[in-house]
């Protein structure tokens, strides 16, 4: 046992690539000598464990000793048929009496959600040793009822998304500040092409990077979906996931789903959500006051990655300003909202943001606004909207600006590639 141990710790001769700084890397930092239990959740393959190398870098720095630290990965093959808290505690055990005897250790466990009942081991340990415990998971619904059941109080989440455009461009080694605006759009054009997984955007070229992709679905289509919920009928479950990716930006309701798919409401239901818990798409809710409301009104489905959902849609060009839209709501989750809604009342806003109790953000997002149909019809949308949220900032986003510079005091203009690049929305009114 040690030896397998050993050779994901780097005590154990290991060696653990932390990549390129994250910027989650820094967010969690603040929290290293909290007692509470960090959770990094997220797709597979986005570089929630990197981030932990990161974090590992950081305590480095700080004079812990390798040796006090132990990684553990929970989908080792070694581990598969006997994975259970019995084994963790062996695992801890033998890290205890052959490396670290005394002292305060820290703990990573990637891909816990494949331990049954790992919440009980943590809290045990958690509570009982001098340790800090870092987690990552595949599985946002599952991990969080599971945390929240017996460590409420006692962990902070975080969620690690895809590499931002602003990380994709560093990633690359591109220095924004010096590109022209030309250079800009282009590498924009490349992000919502093939999207933001880390291994994709070093990939040398494009056949690679769509292998890769496909993988990745197929990962996380059988390993965080149909095994988890032992789904039989994987092919419907393919199709509809498909289907959902492909049409990104767009309203569904289970019903419909149901319809086309031949089965029933409630698992079209369940599938959809399945997809959602694994990071594969978001459902966006309508915006009401009213939960029945809500609940009434169809869906808007993102996909997380606009190169996952490219490589399995097969089909860009035509589907670009969905595809647009899709990586502003993925941007607008990465920072800090008490909400993100669509409005569906006639005419839609593409996102309304809540921050504390009210509206705060109405967002559209077009294509192109050198066509004076498609700006007066943004435009004559947000203006409606307006008189009802009378404290909301209006902001339009679009891949290409309107042909003359308009003097709309109530309304800013925002290019894409520099929305995208925005750490912080704009203050709102």
């Amino acid at each position: 046992m040690l030896e397998q141990i050993a050779r994901w710790n780097r005590w154990g001769g290991a060696r653990l690539n932390s990549g390129l700084p994250r910027e989650a890397t820094n967010k969690i930092l603040s929290f290293i000598e909290r007692k509470e239990v960090i959770a990094l959740l997220g797709a597979r393959r986005c570089g929630k464990t990197t981030i932990m190398f990161q974090i590992m870098d950081e305590l480095k720095v700080r004079n812990v000793p390798d040796e006090a630290i132990l990684h553990i990965n929970c989908e080792e093959p070694f581990f598969a048929p006997q994975l259970s808290t019995d084994l963790l505690d062996q695992i801890y055990k033998v890290f205890r009496q052959k490396i670290w005897p005394t002292g305060k250790a820290y703990v990573f466990v990637d891909e816990i959600q494949n331990v049954p009942q790992w919440e009980r081991w943590v809290r045990a340990r958690n509570e009982s040793e001098d340790i800090k415990i870092f987690l990552t998971g595949s599985s946002s619904k599952l991990m969080s009822r599971e945390l929240g059941t017996l460590l409420t109080g006692r962990h902070i989440s975080m969620t690690v998304y895809p590499l931002s455009f602003a990380e994709s461009c560093k990633f690359r080694e591109l220095a924004i500040e010096s590109l022209t605006i030309h250079e800009k759009k282009h590498q924009l054009l490349e992000y919502l092409t093939w999207g933001g997984f880390p291994e994709v955007v070093l990939a040398s070229d494009n056949e690679h990077r769509e292998v890769l992709l496909k993988q990745y679905f197929e990962d996380i289509l059988f390993r965080d979906i149909s095994l988890r919920h032992n789904i039989r009928d994987v092919s419907t479950l393919r199709n509809l996931a498909v289907f959902l990716l492909t049409q990104t930006a767009s309203l569904i309701s289970f019903n419909r789903l149901a319809a086309i798919f031949g089965i029933s409401v409630e698992m079209a239901s369940h599938y959809c959500h399945y997809l959602e818990e694994a990071f594969l798409i978001n459902l966006l809710s309508h915006y009401s006051l009213k939960t029945a409301e809500r609940n009434r009104q169809p869906k808007k489905v993102h996909a997380l990655d606009a190169g996952l959902r490219n490589a399995i849609a097969l089909s860009f060009s035509k589907d670009l300003g969905r595809v647009l839209e899709s990586a502003v709501y993925c941007h607008l989750l990465r920072m800090k909202n008490d909400g993100i809604f669509y409005i569906n009342n006639k005419q839609e806003i593409d996102f309304a943001l809540r921050r504390g109790l009210k509206i705060n953000f109405l967002i559209q997002v077009a294509m192109d606004l050198g066509d004076d149909a498609v700006l007066q019809r943004e435009i004559a949308a947000l203006d409606k909207k307006m008189h009802q949220y009378a404290d909301a900032k209006s902001i339009i986003v679009s891949l290409n600006g309107p042909q003359s510079l308009l003097d709309l005091n109530h309304i800013d203009f925002e290019p894409a590639h520099q929305f995208l690049l925005t750490k912080e929305l704009p203050t709102a009114r």
